[in-house]
């Protein structure tokens, strides 16, 4: 009897390590504003990110050609899974917007998305 106690117990332990692990290792970009690969007619007045659970953003950069564009983005210790950013002074030409952040597991994820602000094109999203 005991020896049953204790393999549903270890059954039910690695269970739910297990269950955690692939929580963790889910853990992502789930969408942007704009998104990835979209041609937009007019520039964002700002940019979100949403996540498929807390994170702590620590790295967010939202480049031109050739040069950074400013943001509102400023450090915050608090996790969250959706941040927005208000983006000044945006005008046409395309963007990629880098960032990093760290996940409940303590590993850092970095990624970036592109889009381009044309006022000539008809709005799009990349396939």
């Amino acid at each position: 009897m005991r020896i049953n106690t204790l393999v549903k117990s270890l059954v039910c332990l690695v269970t739910a390590v297990v269950f955690q692990l692939a929580a963790n290792a889910h853990t992502g970009l789930r969408e942007t504003t704009p998104e990835n690969g979209a041609i937009i007619k007019s520039a964002p007045t700002e940019i979100s990110l949403i996540f498929s659970a807390d994170v702590k953003l620590i790295k967010l950069e939202l480049m031109g050609v050739g040069h950074e564009m400013p943001t509102s983005f400023e450090l915050n210790a608090n996790a969250q899974a959706s941040y927005t950013f208000a983006t000044p002074d945006m005008h046409p030409g395309k963007f990629t917007v880098n960032w990093a952040a760290i996940g409940a597991d303590g590993h850092t994820l970095t990624d970036s998305f592109e889009f381009e602000v044309d006022p000539t094109s008809i709005a799009s999203v990349a396939p």
